[in-house]
């Protein structure tokens, strides 16, 4: 089951980041294809686990703590060829997508560390979503996803830095960091229809992190991936 800061609130908290780094370049670790597609999201049908997970119409939503496993990318890395194109297919509600330039031996583990410190929500059971240390229905996920972060990639240049939310109206509502952002799509309620489809060109090579900008599901959930964009 998947899903997937320095943080800091009105009392400053500072979270110890670890030392995960896989250095390198990880732009080459699958072979490259002409174009990609990537799921961005999932599309609830049915309960995402016993309860506590919401039933009805509840299923997937803000309340649902089950929620996060419906936040990530599938597949959560892809490599192309310069030149080549990603098509991204919004998957269930709520999403807005930027993608960032990185470093090159930037590691999911590494960026995660700054939005919600611990173990990746994604290995969380739906069994047991309340020890996903962030969840979006509870306090202290709550608190996480309305705070101000800074993001560093694996060279310790800063990628993303979101303020904090305290207007809960656009910008401060999403994720929303201009310097550094190749493209943004997703309008003032977010993405609200399935099979929403974006595509982007990358005419660059290197490696590059897409994010849902939903302060909730990048913030405390991880939901975020890479394209690794190589040379012909």
């Amino acid at each position: 089951m998947r899903a997937r800061s320095l943080l800091l609130t009105t009392a400053l908290i500072v979270a110890p980041v670890t030392s995960t780094a896989q250095h390198g370049d990880l732009t080459h670790q699958q072979p490259a294809v002409p174009d990609a597609a990537v799921d961005f999201g999932v599309l609830a049908t049915s309960p995402l686990g016993p309860p506590p997970c919401a039933t009805g119409a509840a299923i997937g939503g803000p309340a649902d703590p089950c929620a996060f496993t419906l936040h990530h990318l599938t597949p959560e890395e892809v490599t192309i060829l310069k030149g080549g194109q990603v098509s991204f297919t919004v998957r269930g509600g709520g999403h807005a997508m930027a993608i960032y330039e990185v470093s090159k031996d930037t590691t999911r583990d590494e960026v995660g560390q700054f939005l919600c410190p611990g173990s990746d929500p994604g290995d969380v059971s739906t069994d047991t979503p309340l020890e996903h240390s962030c969840n979006g229905t509870t306090a202290t996920g709550i608190a996480n996803a309305a705070g101000a972060h800074a993001v560093e990639d694996g060279h310790g240049d800063v990628v993303i830095v979101a303020s904090p939310n305290v207007t809960n109206f656009h910008p401060d509502n999403r994720v929303w960091y201009e310097p550094g952002r190749l493209m943004s799509a997703g309008g003032n309620n977010l993405f609200l229809v399935n099979t929403e489809l974006i595509t982007y060109r990358f005419l660059k090579t290197g490696r590059y992190l897409v994010i849902c900008m939903n302060r909730s599901h990048f913030l405390n959930d991880w939901m975020f991936g890479f394209v690794n964009v190589t040379g012909n």
